[in-house]
């Protein structure tokens, strides 16, 4: 006669090697999981720090819409291209021109805006002054930089764009 209460245990191991397996499992898809969080939130911080470098640049552009604005800052840049070749000046501090805010992670903006070509004869001015080449226009070719980093130097943007600003000709 076979006793009620004798079992040979192999169901037993069988739903432990299961359960470890499932464990297993689990762990590495938890591991996955943190790893694709971790990514994701670099990748938007990365996208952060190239927002606030475009939105540097899109506001100085904005900015320079106005002909009063372009006509003061883009002439500073011309006078600091004939006193020193290859200056630069500093767009928001130099025109006194509103910068658009940043995230709290982000350094302000290196920020450089520089004369790329002048018309032929220098020194020049885009001031409109009587006499000025029989009232015809020439071309300014500029150049604006922007290189934002976050507060702990890990993410860049550097951006650039360049432009041009028909004034007076010299």
């Amino acid at each position: 006669m076979t006793s009620v209460y004798s079992q040979p245990g192999s169901a037993l191991i069988i739903s432990l090697v299961i359960l470890t397996a499932i464990t297993i499992g689990a762990v590495v898809a938890m591991q996955r999981s943190t790893l694709q969080v971790r990514m994701v939130g670099n990748m938007q911080h990365q996208q952060n720090v190239f927002n606030a470098a475009y939105s540097d640049l899109s506001s100085l552009i904005n900015h320079l819409r106005n002909i009063g604005t372009a006509t003061s800052l883009l002439n500073e840049a011309v006078k600091a291209e004939n006193i020193a070749t290859g200056s630069t000046i500093e767009p928001f501090v130099t025109g006194n021109l509103t910068r658009p805010k940043l995230p709290k992670n982000i350094k302000t903006p290196d920020n450089k805006l520089r004369v790329l070509s002048l018309p032929s004869s220098t020194p020049n001015s885009l001031k409109a002054t009587e006499g000025s080449s029989k009232g015809t226009v020439a071309p300014y070719y500029f150049a604006n930089r922007v290189d934002v980093k976050d507060t702990n130097d890990n993410a860049q943007s550097v951006q650039e764009v360049g432009f041009y600003f028909l004034a007076p000709a010299p």
